[in-house]
């Protein structure tokens, strides 16, 4: 595996965030742990490079999205929540490419993904993420208008462009699983994470479906679903 690195302090903020919801023991904490690998599976992979500048190599993970750049770049500056003209959306588009600025002030989120309708937050006053998030799956909006929600008073550029996007297959390991990240085809056996010690690999969904209790470890494998490289963290450790 690649000794590519998720910030920690990112990835323990979106723990806690995640942690937060339910209570203990109920139908919607065992939903939650779902999303919770999910998000830090997939959307922290995909996120933390943005908002933090760690070095991420996902281009290499099964069913992750490569998306190649289309027509021109539209850009401008706003403040608060503001929707941006990208013209008319060539045909075979299927994401738009997001780079944008702020450097102090509230919340910005932007919608992400295509048929799993998601969105990214963040916070311009932040200290551990880099004053430009890049996002690579930014949604793609049927009449050309994409909207930019920020906080009041908040001030922001945009760089924008078209983009197609292909979604590499997940692989199969000798066992007969899946791995690779969580995408629009849904989640595989083994949903790419990082564990403690810094090692990237995969986590078993049915091992976090099945966690009990508010915090803990599972097991972080190779590819193969029996190789043990390290721990996940579940709540606050």
């Amino acid at each position: 595996m690649s000794n590519s690195t998720l910030d920690p302090v990112f990835a323990a903020a979106v723990e806690r965030e995640l942690s937060a919801i339910g209570t203990r023991g109920s139908r919607l904490q065992r939903q939650q742990r779902r999303v919770r690998g999910i998000a830090l599976g997939f959307g922290s992979v995909a996120l933390v490079g943005a908002l933090t500048g760690a070095a991420i190599l996902v281009a290499t993970l099964p069913g992750t999205t490569t998306t190649t750049p289309i027509g021109e770049v539209v850009s401008g500056s706003y403040v608060g929540t503001a929707t941006i003209d990208l013209g008319p959306v060539p045909a075979h588009a299927g994401a738009v490419i997001l780079d944008i600025t702020c450097t102090e002030g509230g919340n910005i989120e932007v919608p992400t993904g295509r048929d799993v309708q998601t969105g990214a937050t963040w916070n311009c006053s932040n200290p551990i993420r880099n004053d430009t998030v890049h996002i690579e799956d930014g949604r793609l909006p049927s009449d050309g208008l994409f909207t930019v929600t920020a906080d009041a008073g908040t001030a922001w550029t945009i760089k924008a462009q078209y983009a197609s996007a292909v979604t590499s297959a997940w692989k199969v390991n000798a066992n007969g699983q899946t791995y690779g990240v969580p995408n629009e085809s849904g989640v595989p056996d083994l949903s790419a994470a990082q564990a403690t010690n810094g090692e990237v690999g995969y986590i078993l969904q049915d091992e976090l479906w099945g966690f009990a209790g508010d915090k803990g470890f599972i097991n972080v494998y190779e590819s193969d679903g029996t190789t043990v490289i390290g721990q996940f963290p579940i709540g606050d450790n």
